[in-house]
């Protein structure tokens, strides 16, 4: 990440070593010029008036100076601050960074001079933020830099790293609050930019599905379905009794159609969870033309997180129509359960295991895009699915998804 050219009028920085010496001879310095000068010139004014010398002089003149001493230093403090980009106030420069960070375009741009101000700020030699795994940097950071957490509500959001003068823990604090609301804005930027290239990711894999299935199931069998058609047409006048046996494929091609296109609407919409529920949801799935398919759930499945059914469903429903296409199996079990390592307590995870017997995975399915998918929705969830042999022939399908802290 780049750092971006400091702003023209960067907030002051504390004085700190020569500059707070600096700092103190020239305002005292001017503070003792002007009240003796005010002084000198009241007692002087005194005694023309009185036309001699008068002991009340000094003492009028004493007065003045003491009464004027606090304002007048104040106004020269300023000044010099001003002369030597210091300032004594950690607040106000907490505050004129937060004013410069307004005009940033955006949350990293914001970082980048963050960074460049901070160190002006510390009269540090380097200064690094580290956020999300990147690191903004300006100046040269010593073998020991100085670590700083940035938290936001109880949240580390990243750290700030100084080498140099030890700085004032007011102005530090102030100023780790301010990098803390930025690395924070910084982090969702950076999520909200992933899950952005997640979601364009997932509508073209979503598309390149679709037009597989279409071009290669549902394509070949409207084809194959009229060309049946055509060839009963033409048998029905020279040999009609030959007619039946095409009709019969026709309608198990039409069968196997009806399959594809409500695979191809589930694959855009998958039955309603919320209304459903993911047993329900379950159940649906057996309900399709082809082997016989049973439905096992071992305890409510009600309090399943959205992200686990969602998982779970689709790898059901891939796997199933793995079976249905190749499996060439009479009898199907799904099964899924809740598991929890302790029954009063939250998180544990979600079985589901999807068993047939078939003749087996076959060759041309063991690399396909559906056992990868399946394995991708669960490693999505944090969880696994191994496709194998199924003991007695067949195969099983086993997906193990963790339930987090979502479901009590």
């Amino acid at each position: 990440m780049a750092v971006t050219t400091p702003p023209a009028q960067p907030p002051a920085a504390r004085p700190s070593g020569v500059h707070a010496v600096l700092n103190g001879v020239l305002v005292y310095g001017a503070l003792a010029l002007v009240a003796g000068g005010i002084y000198s010139g009241l007692t002087w004014l005194t005694g023309t008036l009185s036309g001699g010398e008068d002991p009340v002089a000094g003492l009028v003149a004493a007065l003045a100076v003491g009464a004027i001493f606090r304002p007048v230093r104040l106004r020269l403090q300023r000044a010099v601050d001003r002369l030597l980009r210091v300032e004594h106030d950690p607040y106000r420069v907490a505050d004129r960074l937060s004013r410069t960070l307004q005009e940033a375009v955006d949350p990293a741009e914001g970082l980048a001079t963050a960074v460049v101000l901070v160190r002006q700020a510390l009269r540090a030699d380097g200064v690094a933020v580290e956020v999300h795994g990147s690191t903004v940097t300006d100046g040269e950071l010593g073998e020991r830099p100085v670590e700083t957490p940035l938290v936001w509500h109880g949240e580390p959001v990243g750290r700030l790293l100084s080498s140099g003068p030890a700085p004032s823990p007011d102005l530090l604090n102030a100023l780790t609050q301010q990098l803390a609301e930025l690395a924070h804005a910084v982090r969702l930027t950076a999520d909200l930019r992933r899950s952005r290239e997640h979601i364009l990711t997932t509508r073209e894999e979503e598309r390149r599905r679709l037009r597989r299935d279409l071009h290669d199931g549902l394509g070949p069998t409207l084809a194959s379905l009229a060309m049946t058609v055509d060839e009963a047409r033409i048998r029905l006048e020279r040999d009609p009794e030959a007619v039946e046996g095409l009709l019969i494929r026709v309608r198990d091609q039409m069968g196997t159609a009806i399959i594809d296109v409500r695979d191809l609407v589930y694959g855009l919409r998958p039955p309603a969870l919320k209304d459903l529920g993911l047993a329900g949801s379950l159940r649906s799935l057996a309900d399709a033309p082809g082997p016989r398919v049973d439905i096992a759930l071992a305890g409510p499945l009600n309090n399943v997180p959205p992200a686990v059914e969602v998982a779970a469903y689709r790898i059901a429903q891939e796997a199933l129509t793995n079976v249905r296409r190749h499996a060439q199996a009479t009898t199907t079990l799904v099964r899924a359960e809740v598991v929890r390592a302790d029954a009063a307590a939250a998180g544990g995870e979600l079985r589901l295991s999807i068993a047939d017997d078939g003749i087996g995975l076959p060759e041309k399915v063991r690399g396909g895009v559906g056992l990868l998918s399946m394995r991708e929705r669960a490693a999505e969830t944090g969880g696994s699915c191994t496709i194998g042999p199924r003991p007695g022939g067949g195969t099983e399908v086993v997906a193990r998804l963790p339930l987090g802290t979502e479901a009590p």
